[in-house]
């Protein structure tokens, strides 16, 4: 069966006949796009014209293989993908991706090392189609044409949501990331700065990027780590990620939204952000500087809060152990007792303002130069697990971060049967003494639009003087997992969306807005007490004598405070776009 240089109107890159493993007998068509995976079943021959369509935006790896069987001449290729089904129990939501892999004999020599090439063939372009490596009918397609094994750094926050990130990590993201070929160490960070304290030490010419398994304040950590490194300059380019376990995430919806993928909680959200991670494609990212009284200088890529949502994030903690839901019931506890604050809010607005969310402007992560690893015991790190069952009951043909079995392992027709993996911890490699990073504090860009504190604003800033049920400054889409907030925002398109909430609101109006804030349609229902102002820098002075401030979720002193966004600044892994690529 040839069906030519065409598929469904798309270019075939490729096109091969193959048996397929453990069932014997069987014999597939498959046709690989840029964007699909076709297999079309030869033998049996079925009574219908079936068809399976892999898209590449659910694959996150392939893998060439071997028989531990001396007479078996064929190679094998595992193409792994995670689509989205329904699941009967829920756990956190309705939905999760489900591990789908399928692998192909390849058999049409009579020696493996012609099989085996192929094989190689189609893995080559399978993996680099999966990291947007342009190929084409015509490409070459050679090992070399891709980069080196990506290296990550993953720092995971034992204690954020419901303490539950080991596990998720253990069971849904390194089985994952191992077969798409990413190596890492794992950390779990024992103390609040903890993961500040190793980003300003660490080596970072070892690491491909930094992933935060937690909600976002373990992001707001490392971000502030590199920021206050002597080579912050530097350091601020690596490209940063993160895996949602904790109970906010909000960063982790606005990845989610920015690849075109519907609303997500729970593990379908954890497992969404770890195939884009997968996928390698690297977004500028505005951050914000802020200042506080005190004069203490941070960096914040997601908010400044006060009011209403800053009393529910901080009052909602001792709540933590519900997940989540920790939220709902610190808004209706807030709700019984609403607060209006008294302050001075002042802006510079933007110049021009986004009339619609711009199309996502993406860079590929580049290669890092290599340096001699450095081992020092300083903490216990899950690194390079072979959680792969196909590399178990076959010789691998390629390197992998994957120790051999004995050589009593199964045979491949009794992979099915291999036990779950196991995890073991050992020294953190990369990892150097602080170098100086504790010496001074890095500096970061200048804050040219901002003067101090104590200054008045300068005359062309607008000022508005009010009582307030809450401020926000937001510069991403979504202000939690399920509070899309911002429609308009992008990761960096150097603006804070000031959206402030005066007082004379009722309670019920306020619960419509937020619900409406489930689905982005809060301004559309046109609430005279609800305002948003896309600006480049704020200042908010309370003038009530006790509240809440936040930046980034995480409580900072109360007391005047002032900020200004620093476009593209830091680098965030956030995947492919999977609605541009499925109508591409």
């Amino acid at each position: 069966m040839n069906l030519g240089p065409y598929c469904n109107g798309a270019e075939t890159l490729l096109h091969g006949e193959f048996g397929a493993y453990p069932s014997k007998g069987a014999r597939y068509a498959l046709s690989l796009t840029r964007t699909e995976l076709h297999i079309q079943r030869l033998v049996p021959k079925p009574e219908t014209d079936q068809r399976t369509v892999v898209p590449l935006a659910e694959v996150v790896g392939c893998h060439t293989l071997r028989s531990r069987a001396p007479a078996d001449q064929s190679a094998y290729f595992s193409v792994y993908a995670y689509p989205l089904k329904k699941r009967k129990v829920a756990v956190g939501s309705g939905r999760a991706r489900q591990r789908a892999a399928r692998t192909f004999q390849v058999d049409g020599a009579q020696d493996y090392e012609k099989n085996q090439a192929v094989a190689e063939k189609w893995a080559v372009a399978i993996k680099c189609l999966v990291l947007d490596i342009p190929v084409s009918s015509e490409t070459e397609i050679i090992p070399s044409l891709l980069p080196h094994t990506r290296r990550l750094l993953l720092l995971l926050n034992p204690f954020g949501g419901r303490g539950l990130a080991l596990q998720w990590c253990q069971t849904y993201v390194l089985p994952m990331i191992t077969e798409a070929d990413i190596s890492f160490n794992l950390i779990q960070t024992e103390r609040p700065n903890h993961a500040r304290e190793l980003v300003k030490g660490i080596c970072l010419a070892e690491w491909d990027g930094i992933i935060a398994i937690s909600g976002d304040g373990l992001l707001y950590e490392v971000l502030n780590g590199l920021m206050e490194r002597p080579d912050w300059e530097e350091a601020i380019k690596m490209p940063v990620g993160i895996l949602p376990c904790g109970s906010g995430n909000a960063l982790a919806g606005a990845i989610n939204c920015n690849a075109g993928l519907e609303q997500a909680l729970g593990v379908e959200l954890l497992q969404n952000c770890a195939l884009l991670l997968c996928h390698a494609t690297v977004s500028p990212l505005d951050l914000v500087a802020v200042t506080t009284a005190s004069g203490t200088r941070s960096f914040s890529c997601l908010s400044v809060a006060w009011g209403f949502i800053s009393d529910v994030d901080i009052e909602s903690e001792k709540y933590r152990h519900m997940g989540a839901a920790r939220f709902t019931l610190g808004t209706l506890v807030r709700l019984a007792s609403l607060h209006t604050y008294r302050g001075r809010l002042s802006y510079l607005p933007a110049a021009e303002a986004v009339a619609h969310r711009p199309i996502s402007r993406s860079i590929t992560m580049a290669p890092n130069g290599r340096l001699p690893l450095q081992h020092l015991p300083l903490h216990r790190a899950l690194s390079d697990m072979g959680l792969c069952e196909e590399r178990h009951a076959f010789r691998g043909t390629e390197p992998a971060p994957v120790a051999c079995p004995s050589p009593g392992s199964p045979s491949p027709s009794s992979a099915s049967a291999l036990p779950s993996p196991s995890f073991s911890f050992e020294p953190l490699a990369g990892l150097s003494p602080a170098s100086g990073a504790d010496k001074g504090q890095g500096g970061g860009p200048p804050d040219e639009l901002l003067v101090p504190l104590e200054q008045p604003v300068p005359g062309s800033w607008v000022t508005v003087e009010d009582d307030f049920v809450l401020v926000l400054a937001i510069y991403q889409t979504h202000l939690g997992a399920d509070l899309f907030t911002a429609p308009f925002a992008h990761f960096d398109d150097g603006l804070v969306h000031l959206c402030f909430v005066k007082a004379g609101i009722s309670r019920a109006a306020l619960i419509r807005l937020f619900l409406a804030m489930e689905k982005g349609s809060h301004f559309e229902q046109e609430c005279p007490y609800l305002t948003h102002v896309p600006v480049r820098a704020f200042r908010l002075e309370p003038l009530t004598r006790k509240g809440i401030l936040t930046v980034d979720g995480e409580r900072v002193e109360y007391g005047p405070i002032q900020g200004q966004v620093h476009r593209g600044l830091a680098n965030l892994i956030t995947g492919i776009n999977c609605l541009r690529i499925a109508t591409s």
